[in-house]
């Protein structure tokens, strides 16, 4: 009887992303959100929210951070599905933002030194 209580909770729904989710797709989702949030700006916080239609699956990932935001939308068939989509369009959005905000810092390093070299010269 113990083992069947188990197994019965492993396969119970929850509904922390908006619809209800197996267990197993649950922790799946919470471990990528996990990766997914080491590559983002300090201290951002990520919500995802899912929402079933009739044929489909609607997806929503937000990264909050202090000076940025990065919104998804996305619908597939199923919720593992949507959720890969939204995860990929949101790592080229961070991807994208490193670029811009790492070359702006680089080239203002190089103004400086460059500056500090005429300066001296």
């Amino acid at each position: 009887m113990k083992k069947l209580n188990l197994k019965n909770r492993e396969n119970q729904k929850t509904n922390c992303f908006g619809m209800p989710l197996a267990t197993n797709q649950e922790l799946f989702l919470k471990r990528r959100l996990d990766e997914l949030k080491e590559k983002c700006p300090s201290y951002a916080k990520l919500e995802l929210k899912f929402e079933k239609r009739k044929s489909c699956i609607k997806g929503q990932l937000t990264v909050n951070s202090f000076s940025e935001k990065f919104i998804s939308t996305k619908v597939a068939s199923e919720s593992i599905q949507t959720f890969l989509l939204l995860e990929e369009d949101i790592e080229s959005q961070l991807l994208e933002w490193k670029r811009n905000r790492f070359s702006k810092s680089l080239f203002n390093n190089l103004s400086k030194e460059k500056s500090f070299t005429e300066i001296c010269a």
